[in-house]
């Protein structure tokens, strides 16, 4: 992937990663002229309670598989796994504003959940002028925009939630289609997410 030009950042537990979290890095890159997404999967969320089921080496070999047709716009990085403690969004932005000098205008790649809980990030005023937000919308629901905060709406429909996947894999339903089959064959071979029980853990 290119290390400048217009570059997002997508975080996430991506716990599994599933085929819509590829599609929207994809409607993204082709609506924002992106010349690349950074895949950011956390090691722990800081707006939710619990922490992600599959552990940090399992969830980057899954975004790996899901991502090994797209490497020509598509990088996976473990910079948020490596850190101690809860990860914030504006550390990772600062952090990815060194590659690339001045010659790189930085993205931030979320959906309709995680901008309407924009004010609960920490220090979102920092992070907003480091980013430009790209927001997609959920279930039908269209972003409105937020006054002094860049951003760029998305548009299509992305069905499909790692919590649909996890509660499918629980409950022995059919959840091979949410994901790519590559990705199925971690699942499968690690026999992750068998006997969870339903969560309420949040996110795409």
């Amino acid at each position: 992937m290119k290390s400048n030009g217009r570059i997002a950042l997508f975080g996430g537990s991506f716990d599994p990663v599933h085929l819509a979290h590829v599609a929207v890095a994809r409607a993204a890159v082709a609506q924002a002229a992106l010349d690349g997404v950074i895949f950011l999967p956390a090691a722990q969320s800081p707006l939710k309670k619990w922490g992600p089921i599959a552990s940090a080496a399992h969830r980057l070999e899954m975004l790996h598989a899901a991502l090994a047709g797209d490497t020509s716009w598509a990088e996976v990085s473990d910079w948020e796994l490596n850190r101690i403690g809860p990860g914030y969004s504006w550390q990772s932005a600062e952090y990815f504003s060194t590659r690339g000098g001045t010659a790189t205008e930085w993205f931030w790649l979320m959906g309709m959940d995680q901008w309407q809980q924009l004010e609960r990030w920490q220090r979102r005023e920092h992070l907003a002028g480091l980013v430009t937000f790209l927001v997609f919308a959920r279930d039908g629901v269209a972003p409105q925009p937020r006054p002094g905060v860049r951003a760029i709406f998305l548009e299509g429909a992305f069905e499909g939630s790692s919590t649909a996947v996890r509660e499918a894999i629980g409950a022995e339903g059919p959840w091979q289609k949410w994901v790519d089959p590559k990705v199925a064959e971690v699942i499968l071979r690690e026999k992750l997410y068998s006997g969870q029980p339903s969560d309420t853990i949040g996110g795409i």
